[in-house]
């Protein structure tokens, strides 16, 4: 598709985040009305939280194991091409998901075997953004341009599940299912509206097989000063964290003696927290500057509210903790992407942050699977304290890591993926 001569490079570029990052967007407005209608489903057909966690993995598992290869086609192929098939297959999937779901023909394995699906498309899709993003920004942007995606991120927290539950109420669980598929399209309609810079270097005849190449961002991430060591913490702090999904309701039922309304309000002033921090970053990004030290404090504080949380037998201490845990969240999250996508040149960046994804968030399904044992025996209190202070201790860990501490984001762009061998 012809476009008209760009005057100002720079301009168009950011043009072009905000146009992607609308469709985006929408998308994930679609996705969060997509799962609270699955898990809808699950939870009134079966009441079996076992049936929910199995359906929450089915949509994990081909992240950890294709998220690799994903990251491969990511910076073999036009990015912009590989988000928009991805959209509009995941489009068509919901549609007849949707269809499904209005002619009564649910079943607990049909939506395990849609979840598997739909996160296979979706694997090929996250490291194609993600990766494009600091080509559509510039470095200078990064903070900026994270902030803002963390921002509208945060609200569709604070508004999906009221919007889904008025959704689902009065049309049913097909029609939450029909705007998500309604969504992907509309996200794919916005890729179709752009053209991406490509920087990647063109496909070599010898290129190595898929797999092989995969092991690329394996290697990069392990060889570099930071992210090797990041993500070793990070991959603690997830597994640390991941019960907190299992213990909070028992918290709130058995220690707080509340009930679905103080569990939404949790909800509420932790995404109160998000919208804050995301806010205020996206408003004033010098703010983060120092990402080292953001990411090392955000963890900490991370880690410290949730130990709040879990000791906490007051609710009004609980929501003043939920909010801090959403804002600590903000602050390490943004810095430790915009530290990613600043130090990953272009050539490699799909794979690195595919394998980051596989390393990173593998980890998790293991935290869950010892969270209801763990809650029973020592109670979720002393669990949600326990993990807490366990992440706030790999916090500190990030100051033993060299140049963490004293990193400045857009100091300096990143080696060529040869020198980081």
């Amino acid at each position: 598709m012809a476009t008209a001569p760009v005057t100002n490079p720079k301009a168009a570029l950011k043009s072009t985040f905000l146009i992607v990052w609308v469709g985006q967007s929408i998308s994930g407005l679609g996705n969060q009305l997509l799962g609270l209608a699955l898990m809808w489903w699950v939870m009134k057909a079966t009441g079996s939280g076992a049936a929910m966690a199995v359906v929450g993995i089915a949509g994990t598992i081909p992240q950890v194991v294709l998220g690799p290869l994903a990251g491969v086609f990511a910076d073999r192929l036009d990015r912009r091409v590989l988000m928009l098939g991805a959209d509009s297959l995941n489009g068509v999937l919901t549609l007849a998901v949707a269809f499904v779901a209005y002619r009564g023909l649910f079943s607990l394995p049909l939506i395990i075997i849609a979840m598997v699906a739909m996160s296979t498309v979706f694997t090929l899709h996250g490291p194609a953004y993600q990766a494009s993003i600091p080509n559509l920004v510039g470095r200078d942007q990064l903070i900026r341009a994270n902030s803002l995606m963390q921002t509208v991120n945060s609200a569709i927290g604070v508004v999906a599940p009221a919007l889904g539950g008025v959704i689902i109420a009065v049309g049913g669980i097909g029609s939450a299912i029909l705007l998500d598929a309604v969504s992907f399209f509309l996200a794919a309609a916005s890729l179709l509206a752009v053209h991406f810079p490509r920087s990647q270097a063109p496909v070599a005849a010898n290129q190595p097989s898929p797999w092989r190449d995969a092991a690329t961002g394996f290697r990069f991430i392990f060889a570099h000063r930071l992210l090797g060591p990041m993500l070793g913490f990070f991959a603690v702090i997830n597994l640390t964290l991941a019960p907190i999904g299992v213990a909070l309701p028992l918290l709130i039922t058995r220690v707080l003696k509340g009930g679905p309304e103080l569990l939404g309000l949790f909800g509420s002033f932790e995404s109160t927290g998000f919208l804050v921090a995301s806010f205020a970053l996206s408003a004033a990004p010098r703010l983060l500057r120092r990402s080292g030290l953001g990411v090392i404090l955000g963890i900490i504080g991370i880690g410290m509210a949730i130990a709040l949380v879990g000791a906490s037998t007051r609710p009004a201490l609980t929501l003043a903790a939920a909010a801090i845990v959403g804002m600590t969240i903000v602050v390490a999250n943004i810095a430790s992407q915009t530290i990613w996508q600043a130090e990953v040149p272009d050539e490699v960046r799909g794979r690195v942050f595919a394998a980051r994804i596989a390393l990173g968030g593998g980890i998790a399904p293991l935290g869950m699977a010892v969270a209801g044992p763990l809650a029973d025996a020592v109670g979720p209190g002393r669990l949600m304290t326990g993990g807490g202070l366990a992440c706030a201790a790999a916090g500190f860990l990030g100051l033993l890591v060299p140049g963490l501490v004293a990193y400045r984001s857009g100091d300096a762009a990143p080696a060529p993926a040869r020198e980081m061998a």
